[in-house]
């Protein structure tokens, strides 16, 4: 029994290997299925989409490694392990279309006036108080003139076209007053007596004469003026100078009080004469000449200004500080006359037309020196909104996905301590990953982004010593800051999305760049290409042990 039953296996390895050769034609294009599937070379990207294979054949043989140098350097590999094995798997084929697109958009701009610019409008009103004069003298010593207290009422438009130089024009109103102190005795020899056909010689002794003279002028000012402050803002300074056309609208004179003394002295009878007709004392307050309107010119009037200048808000400024004008040529245009004499006939007083108009008088200019209050006002425009059409040009991406049900040999050998030269060999099949776009002024994912995000998940489990850098950024368009929020929170959206796909979070690691880095692939400088995130490994766990 036993003897037959080797007959029979001898039989049946016979027959088998009979059957072999006669269908040896079959082993040709069973070496080329090999280099079939080794040399493929798809271009399209390819993204695994499934660990689980539908049947895997499994053959491993493990033997002693040789004693050599280079594994004395390496003492922790034992053996090596060769494994062949043959399974089929599930693709993902994607192929992504690039198609040029563009929307009509509309946004709001704002440009924001800056209320800290000291250039622009300003309306400036001011009060003051001064001691003010006529601005003249006599020529004798016993006549003085002097000044009263004076008020200032002044409004003008100024601009400023530097931060600190602006220059104004406006209208002003002051009232000046001054009284005027006569004295003195005059003589005229040699005159006639008709009456007695006798030559004499005619003396006024002007006594306790007080005169008050008024002027009220209009002036249109013309200024350069000066402001500066403080880097603090609280405190400045400001000055004035210029050049004002100046108009006497009211003026008049009243003599309050004022006597002359006149007498005759005839050197024939060696007599004087006094207290006749002729020749008496004149209360010439109770003349009708002893009010009138005195007679000047138009005034070409200097000024200055100089104090200081306080923010109290925004577009108001308080002003306070000191000021003072004059006039630059004479005002007086009067007639000079002399006091108490016109000629023979001895009519006296009806030339009189003020101590201003006396012959003794000088040149008149006008002064005034004192303080002034004011604000300024600031004209501060509204910030202005502007609705801009645009067209936003961006490239659309289409995905293609195709299901190709694929086979494949692996042969692997490995170590079975293994090293760090073989993780970081692993953790190199990790692809660089497409870019991730966004829509204008958004952080939100769209379907096709998330759909792209779980496909890669299956690839990043493949190495899961792998950190993964994802980089946001952002267009020009916008201020600095807004573009920084919105390319970190462009990128921690991606992140939140492949933690939630189970990815550890202490893998990743999220960036915003804002507009600061380009987009290498955007040669044509398109907008839309900007607003993206990119995916990126950047470091292997292994290679930091």
């Amino acid at each position: 029994m036993h003897t037959c039953k080797k007959k029979i296996n001898f039989a049946a390895v016979f027959a088998l290997l009979s059957n072999t050769m006669k269908n040896s034609w079959l082993i040709v294009p069973l070496l080329f299925v090999p280099s079939l599937l080794f040399g493929q070379n798809d271009t399209l990207r390819i993204m695994r989409t499934s660990d689980e294979p539908n049947r895997t054949e499994v053959k491993e043989q493990r033997y002693e490694m040789e004693d050599t140098e280079e594994l004395k350097k390496t003492p922790d590999s034992l053996s090596r392990v060769e494994i062949t094995t043959i399974h089929y798997f599930i693709d993902t084929l994607t192929q992504v279309a690039y198609v040029p697109d563009s929307t009509a958009k509309q946004r709001e701009e704002i440009i924001h006036v800056d209320s800290t610019d000291r250039r622009g409008h300003y309306i400036e009103a001011y009060v003051g108080l001064s001691y003010g004069s006529l601005g003249y003298g006599f020529t004798d010593d016993e006549s003085s003139v002097n000044g009263f207290v004076s008020p200032l009422l002044q409004i003008q438009y100024a601009y400023f076209f530097h931060p600190n130089w602006g220059v104004g024009a406006g209208l002003w109103y002051t009232y000046s007053s001054s009284t005027a102190h006569i004295g003195g005795t005059y003589t005229w020899e040699g005159q006639t007596d008709t009456d007695l056909e006798q030559r004499y010689t005619h003396t006024s002794e002007v006594v306790e004469w007080d005169e008050r003279q008024w002027m009220h002028n209009l002036a249109i000012p013309i200024s350069l003026q000066f402001q500066w402050l403080h880097k603090s803002g609280k405190a400045g300074v400001f000055a004035a100078v210029g050049l004002a056309p100046s108009f006497s609208v009211a003026n008049s004179y009243s003599v309050k009080k004022g006597q002359v003394n006149h007498s005759g002295y005839y050197p024939a009878w060696d007599l004087t004469l006094k207290d006749i007709h002729e020749f008496g004392t004149k209360d010439y307050a109770q003349e009708e000449s002893a009010k009138g309107k005195l007679i000047v010119s138009p005034q070409a009037t200097v000024f200055a200004d100089v104090g200081a200048l306080v923010p109290l808000t925004k577009q108001i400024d308080l002003f306070a500080g000191l000021y003072f004008q004059c006039g630059a040529n004479d005002a007086n245009k009067s007639d000079k006359h002399a006091l108490g004499w016109k000629d023979e006939n001895f009519t006296f007083m009806e030339d009189y037309t003020g101590a201003y108009s006396l012959n003794t008088t000088k040149s008149s200019h006008p002064y005034e020196v004192g303080i002034k209050v004011g604000v300024h006002w600031h004209h501060i425009g509204k910030d202005q909104h502007n609705i801009i059409d645009y067209f936003d040009y961006f490239t659309r991406h289409d995905t293609i996905v195709s299901i190709l049900n694929r086979q494949d040999t692996v042969i692997t050998e490995r170590i079975d301590t293994l090293t760090r030269a073989h993780i970081a060999k692993a953790a190199e099949e990790v692809e660089k990953f497409n870019k991730i776009y966004f829509d204008y002024d958004s952080y939100k994912l769209s379907e096709a982004s998330q759909d792209y995000l779980a496909s890669i998940v299956g690839v990043l489990n493949k190495v899961p010593d792998a950190k993964i850098s994802i980089d946001g950024h952002a267009s020009e368009e916008g201020q600095r800051l807004h573009n920084e929020r919105l390319a970190y929170n462009r990128a921690k959206a991606v992140a939140k999305f492949l933690v939630n796909q189970g990815i550890d979070k202490e893998r990743v690691i999220v960036i915003g760049h804002g507009s600061l880095v380009p987009n290498e692939e955007n040669v044509n400088h398109e907008l839309t290409l900007d607003r993206r995130v990119e995916v990126k490994v950047v470091q292997k766990q292994s290679e930091l042990q």
